[in-house]
């Protein structure tokens, strides 16, 4: 999954993938600059173990308000889908 979200002139991406230095799935935060993808800004890692909370890791910096709430709310449905949720469609 890749998703860019935009805020004024700021422009932010939103990738899923599977990090290998952790060993678990991931969504991370990064921001577009004008020569690509920045650093991560916030990323979630999420573990095997069902009963364990995903991990935030967080970059110094700031983000717009509406920003963090798209990004929270891809972190919940991402979630469910890893944990297998009906009705939760793959990205």
């Amino acid at each position: 999954m890749s998703i860019e979200l935009n805020h004024g002139q700021r422009r932010f991406e939103v990738m899923a993938y599977v990090d290998a230095m952790h060993d678990a799935q991931a969504i991370e935060l990064a921001e577009l600059a004008s020569d690509g993808l920045g650093p991560a800004l916030m990323t979630v890692l999420f573990t095997d173990e069902a009963s364990a909370d995903p991990r935030v890791l967080l970059d110094v910096g700031e983000l717009p308000l509406p920003v963090l709430i798209s990004f929270m709310a891809m972190v919940a449905e991402e979630q469910r889908r890893i944990a297998g949720v009906p009705g939760v469609r793959a990205q």
